[in-house]
């Protein structure tokens, strides 16, 4: 079903709208909705009381036999404080904070939670409410305030869905909504050729790299150094990859705050590099190998096209010919990560983490044994020195370090940031896209209308962040559910949401967050640092009742975050 240009989609919504807006509702009528009986209305208050209490009960789970992730322990101190103790030092740690799959629900609905694992009416503190919910058809978020806030402009926002992108460019030309995710190459084409509509890049958390494998053809460090020079990463990008991607100065998109410091990546001059490949005396008459996997990674989203554009260019550019393997993925991915592959390989790199330790801390983190990781020098103990830092200026000057480490020793050479592309109708002012999928949608005004209505690929599979891993999930729940920090409209710089600040000790291994007073959840009930605790305790525990019954694959995002939950064994 689709909503018509300017109806709301249910009767209650109208008239909510009308009274926010103060005048009469649109006269298009609502299609009748079949309302999902488990998301009719906000769920009735169900206080918890708060009782100090930590997690795990006893001790600390560092040092647990198979666990290898960050957190140690969360201890709820008094209701407005909780304390986090990591089990080495993380000064990215509020950047983790702030990713959605940390947004925080009150005790009763973790509890809810656990029995009913679809509930969808669920208490938030954001600026949006969960109105309806009619399951393979829409979702309507009706704002929490009648007063319109920077953040919350639209009365309604309605999310619908379709996988076809062809099918999402028509719901748009045709004005049956008012904005649309990820447009194909071929709908791209079709919007360039309307001046109603307009689309705006949604910059990407990734980047693709080409990377310099083991033997002793690429040893030196000169050499590397010619053949990223060799590479005209511009047309690379604009050719390889999806709209909306950026080629790369560093290899942290440079969106992540204090990801950039150090110089610049190499610009492209393919008669140098020539020259200084001849006075090495590298063998060019040879052919090289150039192993991509068969399937997308993270990072890099179509290998066999960008390999044949690596290819191209550099027996175009410096007469380096190659030959591409394609590799089974799995093979692929456990041969680079022990330095097995030869030659060169494209892999990708991505991270939910808006921070540099996202990026590089994968490749040239501590353990780490590939082939770059083993060359590289001095990145290391960089970013060792940022984990152990709360400071921004400090820790941005590390991560300068290990830029410059990089460049100069070329293990890596990055190729594109790929991205995406969002488009909607030229009246729609406000438009702002999230790196995390978080688009704001509440701060776009849609013309003269009381909704926006916007169409993306999926339905979101539930209402909490927590245990979903799509773009199309956290632009739901990112509108109802507050952490204790946050981003503000397309930034990745974490903000004090719920907390009013999170603080390190010296050495950014315990944080201690204090809570805003007075804050209450949609249901009515206060949040205190019971809630915290329990949403942290519900992602963290295998042995818990919603982790243990959740599918393979639900908390990616906390096991990216945090490296893995504890109890695994059962």
């Amino acid at each position: 079903m689709r909503i018509p240009r300017g109806a709301l989609p249910a009767l209650a919504a109208i008239a909510l709208i009308a009274g926010a807006c103060g005048g009469d509702p649109v006269a298009t009528p609502s299609p009748s909705p079949i309302v999902s009986p488990a998301a009719t209305a906000t769920p009735g208050s169900t206080v918890i009381p708060f009782a100090p209490a930590p997690f795990p009960a006893d001790g600390t789970a560092c040092g647990t036999p198979g666990y290898a992730g960050r957190l140690g322990r969360i201890e709820a101190v008094d209701a407005t404080t909780i304390q986090f103790t990591l089990c080495a030092p993380d000064g990215a740690f509020l950047a983790r904070l702030a990713h959605p799959a940390l947004d925080i629900l009150d005790s009763s609905s973790i509890e809810r939670l656990a029995v009913d694992p679809g509930a969808t009416t669920l208490a938030g503190t954001g600026p949006y409410r969960i109105d309806r919910w009619v399951p393979g058809e829409n979702v309507a978020l009706a704002r929490v305030d009648a007063k319109a806030s920077d953040v919350a402009r639209s009365p309604l926002v309605v999310l619908t869905w379709d996988g076809d992108p062809a099918v999402r460019t028509s719901s748009l030309t045709e004005a049956t909504v008012d904005g649309i995710d990820a447009p194909g190459p071929a709908e791209l084409d079709q919007i360039a050729t309307l001046p109603e509509l307009v689309v705006t890049p949604r910059p990407g958390m990734a980047t693709a790299i080409l990377a310099f494998g083991s033997g002793p053809a690429f040893a030196g460090a000169r050499v590397r150094r010619a053949i990223a020079g060799a590479i005209d990463r511009a047309t690379l990008t604009a050719t390889a990859f999806p709209a909306g991607s950026l080629v790369p100065t560093h290899l942290t998109p440079c969106i992540v705050p204090g990801a950039c410091g150090g110089r610049a990546w190499y610009d492209f001059n393919a008669p140098a590099a020539s020259a200084v490949l001849a006075d090495a005396s590298f063998d060019l008459e040879r052919t090289y190998p150039l192993h991509v996997p068969d399937a997308p990674l993270p990072g890099l989203p179509d290998p066999l096209g960008a390999a044949q554009a690596v290819k191209d260019q550099l027996a175009a550019n410096i007469g380096l010919t190659t030959e591409i393997d394609v590799m089974p993925a799995a093979d692929f991915r456990a041969a680079a990560a022990a330095g097995r592959l030869d030659g060169l390989y494209l892999d990708g790199i991505a991270s939910s983490v808006a921070d540099a330790s996202g990026f590089l801390e994968p490749v040239f983190g501590d353990g780490v044994r590939t082939t770059p990781a083993r060359r590289a020098s001095g990145v290391t103990t960089a970013l060792v020195a940022a984990a152990a830092t709360a400071d921004p200026e400090a820790r941005a000057a590390a991560i300068g370090r290990a830029n410059t480490a990089i460049r100069s020793s070329a293990v890596v050479v990055p190729l594109a940031h790929p991205g995406s592309v969002v488009a909607f109708r030229n009246d729609v002012d406000g438009v702002a896209t999230s790196p995390l999928g978080l688009d704001p949608l509440g701060a776009a005004t849609p013309g003269d209308r009381p909704q926006l209505v916007f169409q993306q690929a999926a339905e979101p599979a539930g209402a909490w962040c927590g245990d979903q891993p799509s773009f199309d999930a956290y632009r739901l729940c990112g509108l109802v559910f507050e952490g204790l920090y946050g981003f503000a409209a397309g930034a990745l710089e974490p903000q004090p949401r719920l907390a009013r600040a999170c603080t390190a000790d010296a050495t950014a291994t315990v944080w201690t967050c204090r809570l805003r007073s007075g804050v209450t959840f949609g249901d009515g009930s206060r949040v205190d640092a019971g809630d915290v605790l329990a949403t942290f305790v519900a992602q963290w525990d295998a042995a818990g009742p919603i982790r243990s019954a959740a599918a393979p694959g639900a908390f990616a995002a906390w096991d990216e975050l945090f490296g893995g939950p504890v109890n695994a064994g059962g």
